[in-house]
């Protein structure tokens, strides 16, 4: 039973299904991983992408890392840009925590997301509206699947 609190303790800190995103991506250009400065976060080069904001600190972010991965992966083979940024934290742990993303993982330690809740799932057009906001991360058995539940395909 302690378990399973601490569990939901945790989930709790990590999400917050009512937090409120701004309509539009920031105008923002973060440095990748990679040390290349990357686009700017209000436009994207498909019809809709994602961007998945994680933090160092939270565990369902670690747990749901994988998953992410396999998303990302399946979405490039469907056209649908994807980006994932790192940040909440001081930039080591950043750094540490986007090299499980790969060398394109956006960095964010000045805070260009201000988030309530991590995991934070958004699907924006190609011009930074944001179209859907998702909260915590939307297990499902597939990434077609969860591209299918975030209103990708």
């Amino acid at each position: 039973m302690t378990a399973a609190l601490a569990f939901a303790a945790a989930l709790a800190a990590c999400s917050n299904p009512d937090a409120a995103v701004a309509r539009r991506l920031p105008d923002a250009r973060l440095h990748t991983l990679a040390g290349t400065v990357g686009p700017s976060l209000s436009t994207c080069p498909t019809e809709k992408c994602l961007t998945i904001v994680v933090a160092p600190w939270c565990g369902i972010c670690h747990m749901a890392a994988p998953d992410i991965l396999r998303l990302r992966r399946f979405l490039d083979t469907t056209g649908v840009a994807s980006r994932v940024v790192v940040g909440l934290a001081e930039i080591g742990p950043i750094r540490e925590f986007a090299a499980e993303f790969g060398p394109d993982s956006l960095l964010d330690p000045e805070g260009a997301f201000h988030p309530r809740g991590v995991p934070l799932f958004l699907v924006s057009d190609s011009n930074g509206k944001v179209l859907r906001v998702i909260n915590g991360f939307p297990k499902t058995a597939s990434a077609s699947a969860l591209a299918d539940a975030l209103g990708l395909l």
